[in-house]
């Protein structure tokens, strides 16, 4: 997270993104791209800002030069041209449909931007020490602490099976979402199926203010019945 904090207070960022490793070695394998670096990290950060003045490039080097020198980052490449721009971002926004084929199991959550490596590592070792056999890929928007989770189903284990394993990992999720100051939902709504979950990231009081504010537009709980609060 200092990597974040250095470009932030010196570049006018427009998209600070990351991914596992894991999830660029499917992109690479399925879309035939080339790894951007050498080094193999389990992590990786895609870092994009306005590029105004040549000012702008010069302070992009020092700041990659500063954090190789800390150690926070042990590699990088800063695209030379709008062609090596998209294919870095390919390895990031190539990343769901590169998965789709492994029917993987999905959620979308966000903790506090400080919080994010702490809840990425419990969470690994967490899903690992139970079900060794599931690939876990990380990505999303750490900038705002925005993470997608994706658990790949294991080939030979049947769907019904993966997704009611699944469903204890929700669990865990929710609760480290609430441990770490975080929302069961970070881009793509509530719905109905986090419906249960919604306690984990709103208080009793909060649960009960959305209950009023239904029942004053909604007095005899027509619209859209029950589909977020019950009232």
């Amino acid at each position: 997270m200092e990597v974040l904090k250095a470009f932030r207070n010196k570049l006018e960022l427009t998209a600070f993104e990351f991914f596992s490793d894991k999830a660029m070695s499917h992109v690479i394998a399925e879309k035939g791209l080339q790894r951007p670096f050498e080094s193999i990290c389990s992590f990786y950060a895609l870092i994009e800002f306005e590029n105004v003045a040549e000012q702008d490039l010069e302070n992009a080097m020092e700041l990659f030069e500063y954090c190789l020198e800390r150690g926070w980052i042990v590699d990088g490449t800063i695209s030379q041209s709008r062609a090596q721009a998209e294919n870095l971002w390919r390895l990031r926004e190539d990343i769901s449909e590169t998965i789709a084929k492994f029917s993987p199991y999905k959620n979308d959550i966000s903790v506090k931007v400080s919080k994010v490596p702490e809840f990425l590592e419990e969470l690994d070792a967490l899903v690992t020490q139970v079900y060794p056999e599931f690939e876990i890929i990380w990505f999303g928007h750490i900038g705002d602490g925005n993470v997608h989770l994706n658990i790949l189903k294991p080939e030979q284990l049947e769907i019904g099976k993966f997704y009611e394993s699944c469903s204890k990992i929700s669990e865990w999720v929710f609760d480290l979402v609430k441990k770490y100051g975080g929302s069961i939902s970070a881009e793509h709504g509530i719905g109905i199926l986090k419906k249960p979950f919604l306690q984990y990231s709103r208080s009793p009081a909060e649960l009960e203010y959305m209950k009023s504010i239904k029942r004053i537009f909604d007095p005899h709980n027509i619209m859209n019945p029950g589909k977020l609060i019950d009232v």
